[in-house]
């Protein structure tokens, strides 16, 4: 991975030849010409989260493509009490929460966190790290309609299809994709999974989603977003 954009590779429209048009449109919107191509982002956002109650957060996050991690505080007043990180890389997933950083609420690091994990990371990089998913890293693009586009990954255990419903510019409107989890039920299934793009804004050469809310069970009558989030700072790595 490098640690710093690649001066002498930069995005042009020949990098997108042979992809069909509504997934050059994505590209060309989120990714100004000429761009210095670079591995992933880091992310500074906040927002609200739902674990019973509705509870404030603030998270740095990166995102490559191929794995992610984020920590966040978690709670109200000056201590933020609640400790979280989210990882996934190299097949493998985990989650933890600690109270004051000490005292640990919750652990799971097994494959049925590893299956989730790998569907978030291939949602979250598609939103927020295009330049990690041109064609050519790894990511298997195509076209279902005029505004629905669909990225296929290999992200061991699982082989997640994100689908994206942008608009005639190519802004994302929607995101989703079929997660492994088990929200509101007994046993670990594949459960609708995604959410809804309310705004965008530059960052440097990015042009991405600002402003998002997600759940389980999208687009079903069960859907009800847990996290809602805002993203203040992004750079390139």
């Amino acid at each position: 991975m490098t640690t710093s954009p690649d001066p002498t590779r930069r995005f042009t429209s020949d990098m997108l030849a042979g992809v069909n048009e509504p997934v050059r449109r994505y590209f060309s919107h989120a990714i100004s010409h000429g761009a210095a191509l670079t591995s992933g982002v880091r992310m500074a956002m906040s927002g609200r989260i739902k674990v019973g109650l509705w509870l404030p957060f603030t998270a740095e996050q990166t995102v490559d493509g191929r794995s992610f991690t984020w920590r966040a505080r978690v709670g109200r007043g000056p201590l933020t009490p609640l400790r979280v990180v989210d990882r996934y890389a190299d097949a493998a997933g985990s989650t933890e929460g600690r109270l004051l950083g000490r005292l640990t609420l919750f652990h799971a690091q097994d494959v049925n966190t590893a299956r989730s994990a790998a569907t978030r990371a291939a949602i979250e990089s598609v939103v927020f790290a295009p330049p990690s998913v041109l064609p050519g890293r790894g990511v298997a693009w195509r076209a279902e309609t005029e505004n629905v586009i669909v990225a296929r990954f290999d992200l061991p255990p699982e082989r997640p299809e994100v689908r994206m419903r942008i608009d005639e510019h190519g802004a994302i409107r929607t995101v989703s994709a079929l997660r492994w989890g088990n929200a509101g039920e007994k046993t670990f299934q594949y459960i609708p999974f995604g959410g809804e793009i309310h705004a965008e804004r530059r960052f440097g050469d990015l042009l991405l989603p600002s402003a998002l809310s997600v759940g389980w069970w999208f687009e079903t009558p069960r859907y009800a977003p847990f996290f809602k989030a805002h993203i203040h700072g992004i750079s390139q790595f």
